[in-house]
């Protein structure tokens, strides 16, 4: 696995105080174990740490985050470029996206010093409206109308090339990643993890249309119509908006990735067991 890294960024969910209690507990260890500690800044203030930064100045060589899969994809909103590792520890609700769970935190820690572990590359989504970048997506990029009452009319292009014209209450383009998603819930594929691909899917459609599955080397450009106005929304946290003035967002795959640490790498074990509920024993093996 090559040399181990030395600087950790620490990143933990602050609405849980078991999350606050595990985040000292995971610090403490990895401190002695010769490795250095940065906390995100909120995370230090409450737990008395000095050694605190941005996430946006986590220029770690990896990132520890305990939480959900929202706590993820702040983090991953914020990150400098390119992103360093990161090793997700499960505080959330579902944590699709989390590899460990709590009471074996520690454990993973110590497997990953041994380089008992592989590292997981996911395709993200980067995004443009105008001549301004937005931040990449990991999961999905979403545009829907400003007001709940009205629905969208835009037109969907393919490298220059119209694919469909429609009435929606929203479009949602997702990463293979974030086709487990809101893209899901809205009827979309899965997408295999094999597959280096995204997926358009629309919300609500007025009339028939399918969600569409592109290759991971399309330019895909929405344009709206109507109404005079937009928001899109990146990974659930990031909010901009589009307008008259610039009615037109592309969308392509990002040269940036996200870079998971995985114990266990099966992805159809993760799909049954934390979105379809089957239960299964959790194993690091």
């Amino acid at each position: 696995m090559g040399v181990l890294p030395r600087v950790v960024g620490l990143v933990a969910r602050l609405d849980k105080e078991a999350a606050l209690r595990l985040a000292e507990q995971v610090s403490r260890h990895l401190k002695s174990k010769g490795f250095r500690v940065f906390m995100e800044e909120n995370l230090a203030k409450r737990l008395g740490s000095r050694e605190a930064v941005s996430i946006e100045e986590m220029r770690a060589d990896l990132v520890i985050t305990i939480g959900g899969d929202g706590t993820i994809l702040r983090t991953c909103l914020r990150l400098p470029k390119p992103e360093p590792p990161i090793l997700a520890i499960d505080m959330g609700v579902r944590g699709f996206l989390t590899e460990v769970p709590p009471e074996r935190a520690v454990e993973a820690v110590d497997r990953y010093i041994k380089g008992e572990y592989n590292m997981k590359r996911c395709s993200k989504l980067a995004s443009y409206i105008g001549e301004r970048r937005l931040p990449d997506a990991l999961n999905e990029i979403f545009v829907t109308s400003r007001s709940l009452a009205k629905l969208l009319h835009v037109r969907v292009w393919k490298n220059g090339s119209l694919v469909t014209d429609c009435r929606v209450d929203g479009v949602i383009v997702a990463s293979q990643v974030g086709s487990t998603g809101y893209s899901l819930s809205a009827g979309g594929p899965i997408l295999d993890p094999e597959l280096d691909a995204f997926v358009v899917t629309p919300v609500c459609p007025l009339t028939v249309v399918k969600p569409t599955v592109f290759a991971s080397n399309t330019v895909l450009t929405i344009e709206l119509v109507k109404p005079k106005s937009a928001t899109v929304v990146i990974d659930g946290h990031y909010q901009t908006q589009m307008s008259r003035e610039e009615p037109l967002i592309k969308i392509k795959k990002s040269e940036h990735e996200t870079v998971f640490i995985r114990f266990k790498d099966d992805f159809y074990h993760r799909l049954k067991t934390r979105l379809l509920f089957v239960k299964e024993e959790v194993d690091l093996e």
